[in-house]
């Protein structure tokens, strides 16, 4: 049991690892929940790997993290696959809430 009582379900966990990856489809790409998910299914058959690995590693690139490995395929997947989409879609590093981080006034 987890700090609040509920099991620590693994297809739980699954489940919501594949929901945000959904959710990171839709806000980056407008789609549906339904293409969303056949894209992520499609592109883990296309590439060999298991769909909630792929899901996982899609939502380690949306928070720009990095392989832990440094040899996952399913996170070489899902850089080959959406990585160009996250250059568009992030804010560059020194923009944060649409000012930079030089708050001198200069």
């Amino acid at each position: 049991m987890d700090t609040v009582g509920r099991s620590q379900d693994p297809r739980r966990a699954g489940a919501r690892i594949l929901d945000t990856a959904e959710g990171v489809l839709i806000a980056l790409r407008g789609c549906t929940l339904n293409e969303a998910f056949v894209e992520i299914v499609q592109t883990a058959k296309a590439r060999n790997v298991s769909t909630l690995s792929l899901a996982d590693a899609l939502v380690a690139l949306a928070q720009d993290q990095a392989s832990q490995d440094g040899q996952d395929a399913a996170f070489d997947a899902a850089r080959a696959t959406w990585g160009r989409m996250f250059e568009f879609a992030r804010p560059s590093r020194g923009m944060r809430f649409g000012r930079d981080d030089d708050v001198s006034g200069a």
